[in-house]
């Protein structure tokens, strides 16, 4: 599998700083590729910092809120001090609980806003830095984007996760000839700093519910994504690959 990247290119991460962002980049700079974080201002990226240095690669840690179009072009422009970008991976986003009843706007815009428009925005920033020489984009979906989770009250995240998955599809077909892969990946219950401080019982719950009878560490979310990104999915574009041990079949 790293074989099949190219380590003369350079890979932007969006959500880099933890959580499955953190294991891609980490994934990404093991297999010899440098990388940029892109994460909040407010963002820990000492764990990206120090998996950087232990692999000793090209890095960059950019502070940038990716609802914001331009400061996200600005921000994939800079990484370019790295070398050339020919991958990206964007999983910068955020759930909100509640009753679709209750939800205030306010909430509904900042999941859309983070977890569309912000992978769109990244996308269109990811995709000028490639145009020219070509690259393979992944973005992070979720089977959320595919079912409604059992005693999980989200629509906002579902309904842009969704989205994330019919926007891959429309950029893979739309850039196909500009030499830019575009796919998804919609992992199901992953174990992660946030999922690890669920009330007592849910993650068993969720293991349950899961034909596999556990959640997916982060790494083997990471795996998949390095797969989509590198030339082993040459012929791959316009494909969500679900990453969900089984959810999704049940």
């Amino acid at each position: 599998m790293t074989a099949s990247l190219d380590t003369g290119k350079v890979a932007v991460v969006t959500g880099g700083a933890r959580g499955i962002g953190l294991a891609v980049a980490d994934a990404l700079l093991r297999a010899g590729v440098g990388v940029a974080c892109l994460d909040r201002a407010d963002a820990d990226t000492t764990a990206f910092r120090d998996a950087a240095t232990a692999a000793g690669m090209p890095h960059a840690a950019v502070p940038v809120d990716v609802r914001d179009r331009l400061a996200v072009r600005e921000a994939v422009r800079s990484a370019g001090a790295l070398g050339e970008v020919g991958y990206a991976v964007n999983c910068a986003g955020i759930d909100s609980l509640g009753r679709s009843d209750e939800v205030e706007t306010e909430d509904w815009e900042r999941v859309v806003d983070v977890d569309l428009n912000g992978v769109f925005f990244s996308c269109q920033a990811e995709h000028a830095a490639m145009r020219g020489h070509g690259g393979s984009i992944v973005n992070i979906a979720s089977m959320s984007g595919h079912i409604v989770n059992r005693g999980v009250e989200h629509a906002a995240y579902g309904a842009a996760k969704a989205g994330v998955v019919h926007l891959s599809k429309s950029l893979g077909v739309e850039w196909a000839t500009d030499g830019v892969r575009v796919n998804s990946v919609s992992p199901g219950y992953v174990l992660t700093e946030l999922t690890r401080h669920n009330a007592p019982g849910v993650n068993e719950a969720f293991a349950g519910q899961t034909p596999m009878q556990r959640l997916a560490d982060v790494t083997e979310v990471a795996g998949p994504v390095l797969f989509l990104l590198g030339s082993g999915a040459s012929f791959v574009t316009a494909t969500d690959l679900r990453v969900d041990g089984g959810f999704t079949a049940w």
